[in-house]
């Protein structure tokens, strides 16, 4: 016969049965003639009011507790048996029946079972761990087998139940006893003949009315897949096996299949996508870990629909702690999933929470060193398909950077960029390999895109230069180089807003070109009108300009705007909701041999008033490359003025110069008679230039 339950005829019920009745419910109770009642100490009635209403925030986390002591009771069974070189029992497993017409759920395990004396010890002294004195008795060979360690998760059951039945059965004993409590202060125990063959316990609950959803098998199964999936044994509910899923975390990860990975990644990610990179390892240094992580191929954040939640689960012995786990592993590294299982875990009473923060902070250090050396181990191993992924994952990378004090170092190392002198994405340390030799900066710039960026002139003092400039298009790149500020004794520097670092490239490249050619005198302002002019123009511009300098850096451009903010902070700001007082006091530096620059050094002489035209077109052009120009009415309508000239005109050489026009060729004169006609622009009254024609005199 097999071992377990034995099913008794009605006939034997009936003789064998004390018909009783609890909350105006009959119920069955196997017992012999004599019956023991026992009352719980005061302070025990008290403590058990408190575990039943005040310690478990989840009413389902009476099943967790109830199928863990039974995985323990189990796992005492194998162990004696090994113990003794006997073969491990065959039956070891646990069932679940259910009946939604009774209320009742039923827990069955074929486990070590209790004796009598046991029974009243276990059951009837709240906080008195069986599973603790086991390990007292056995040593710590099976620390991490045994689940339980507070000697309360049975009390559970009375948050959901008006009435607890327990009939248990050991090896060790001949007889079978019944243990019954309604958890009021007194519970029953008696002789239950012939109920098991074998051994094992058998906890039936009459369910509350108001939670008599836990006789429902939908129920039961949602709790089973939230908490106990993965404990060792088969648990069966009416008949079927519910656990496939095994814990592979916890075994070596030599004996674990490709298929095995893929099938545990679907099954914790809800998702048929192949995952990216998989981190398996199990260390007892600084804290015991098993933890199985996976690195997704794709995230949902790249589509600006919502953020990644954690999909980490924090258990303790494969039972879940937590799932969700946020305190887990840093922000930045939301997008991991998988379990972290620690034996160390200091549990709350309820095994719902964690008594020391501090363990629970250098676990969530540790897990995120790991993934993280993992992260750049890939990269060593295969950058192309790294890359591939750091596409998708960079702000990822680049939050933790400028978020995470604690791994910025490491994390810095994942960051890959472009430069000028390349379109490959390199890393750091890639890029200092390239510095020539007395270089103590790393360069950057921030632009749209890499085509706005060459042909910035803010690149000018490095068009000719050895030195690469990282080149970047996303604004969140000045936060990260801001926060690390230094990496390898080299410092970031912004070519647009750090101008004293970029003069001294400049300098350089200057000195260089002199000892080549000589600067035409002609092409550039006289020494006595730079002053003046630098005067008029700060006049004329103010005041978006309070300074106007001699630029040692452009080359070929007019004109930038230089300022302590760069456009890729002010984005940053604007994007926090921030002021940062764009348009107010910055400087404009100025190329004096510059042809535009020259003339209309010249044209101010003779006409202001195109010459200020003139002067805010270019100002237009500063702001637009530097990323300031966000109002663009008043630049059209000033383009519409000087447009009008160019198109109802015809106009000589000099002047057209003079308004900026960009001409290779003067217009020639068409007949000979324009010799004798002079023109002069006026504004008329409606504030539009007008070219007159008049006789010479």
């Amino acid at each position: 016969m097999k071992k377990g339950l034995i099913r008794l005829s009605s006939n034997y019920l009936l003789r064998q049965s004390k018909l009783f009745s609890i909350n105006n419910r009959l119920v069955f109770r196997f017992c012999s003639a004599k019956q023991e009642k026992h009352e719980f100490k005061a302070e025990t009635k008290k403590l058990l009011d408190i575990v039943a209403k005040s310690i478990y925030t989840d009413k389902d986390v009476f099943l967790r507790e109830l199928l863990s002591n039974a995985s323990d009771a189990l796992e005492k069974q194998r162990f004696l048996a090994t113990q003794k070189g006997e073969q491990v029992p065959s039956d070891l497993e646990i069932k679940i029946e259910l009946d939604e017409q009774k209320r009742t759920i039923t827990i069955e395990d074929s486990g070590i079972g209790m004796t009598k004396q046991e029974m009243i010890d276990n059951l009837g002294t709240i906080a008195r761990s069986g599973s603790k004195q086991f390990l007292e008795q056995v040593g710590t060979q099976m620390n991490d087998k045994i689940i339980g360690q507070f000697g309360v998760g049975f009390y559970s059951s009375f948050i959901v139940g008006d009435t607890v039945e327990v009939v248990s059965k050991s090896e060790r004993s001949e007889k079978t006893y019944v243990w019954v409590s309604d958890g009021t202060g007194t519970f029953e125990i008696s002789e239950a003949k012939d109920y098991f063959q074998g051994r094992g316990t058998k906890i039936t609950i009459h369910l509350k009315p108001d939670q008599a959803i836990f006789s429902k098998k939908t129920e039961v199964l949602k709790t089973i897949q939230r908490y106990s999936n993965f404990i060792n044994y088969p648990i069966v509910v009416n008949g079927e096996r519910q656990n496939i899923v095994s814990a592979i975390w916890v075994r070596n990860k030599n004996e674990i299949t490709p298929e095995d990975y893929n099938k545990f990644y679907e099954y914790i990610s809800n998702s048929k996508l192949a995952y990216k990179y998989k981190l398996h390892y199990s260390t007892d240094a600084p804290l015991s870990i098993k933890a199985l992580l996976y690195i997704p191929q794709t995230h949902m954040e790249k589509y600006g629909m919502q953020m990644e939640e954690f999909d980490i689960s924090l258990y303790c012995k494969k039972i879940l702690i937590k799932k969700n786990c946020r305190e887990l592993l840093p922000h930045f590294l939301r997008f991991v999933k998988g379990v972290v299982d620690c034996e160390d875990l200091p549990l709350n009473i309820s095994r719902e929470g964690y008594q020391d923060t501090a363990l629970i902070a250098k676990l969530k250090s540790v897990v995120a060193k790991r993934i993280i050396k993992e992260i750049e181990s890939e990269a060593l191993r295969d950058p192309a398909n790294y890359l591939a992924w750091y596409q998708d994952f960079q702000n990822f990378i680049k939050e933790g950077v400028a978020m995470d004090d604690e791994h910025r170092n490491s994390m810095t190392k994942l960051l890959r960029f472009q430069t000028n002198k390349s379109e490959d994405f390199i890393s750091l340390d890639d890029y200092i390999s390239k510095l020539p030799q007395g270089i103590n900066n790393i360069y950057y710039y921030l632009a749209p895109t890499r085509q706005q960026a060459l042909t910035s002139p803010y690149m000018e003092p490095f068009s000719n230069s050895e030195i690469p400039v990282i080149l970047t298009m996303n604004h969140m790149d000045e936060v990260v180089f801001k926060q690390i500020n230094e990496y390898s004794s080299k410092k970031f520097v912004n070519i647009e807003s750090d101008q004293a670092e970029v003069d001294k490239v400049a300098q350089k490249s200057t000195e260089e070109n002199e000892k080549k050619e000589e600067t035409n005198v002609e092409t550039t302002i006289p020494n006595d009108e730079i002053t003046p002019f630098c005067l008029w123009l700060k006049n004329e511009l103010n005041p978006i300009i309070s300074q106007v300098q001699i630029s040692k850096r452009l080359k070929t451009s007019p004109a930038i705007i230089v300022s302590a903010i760069s456009s890729g902070m002010r984005q940053v700001m604007h994007a926090m909701g921030q002021s940062t007082d764009d348009l107010k006091n910055l400087t404009l530096e100025i190329n004096v041999q510059n042809p535009i620059i020259v003339n209309l050094n010249r044209v101010r002489k003779s006409n202001r008033v195109i010459a200020s035209l003139a002067s805010k077109q270019i100002l237009d052009g500063c702001l637009l490359s530097s990323g300031l120009l966000r109002d663009p009415k008043e630049v059209v309508e000033r383009q519409h003025k000087i447009l009008n000239v160019l198109l109802t005109s015809e106009i000589n050489t000099p002047i057209i110069e003079e308004v900026g026009a960009y001409r290779e060729e003067a217009v020639k004169q068409k007949d000979s008679k324009k010799d004798d006609l002079d023109t002069e622009i006026i504004i008329d009254s409606d504030g539009n230039p007008q070219v007159v024609k008049k006789n010479k005199k």
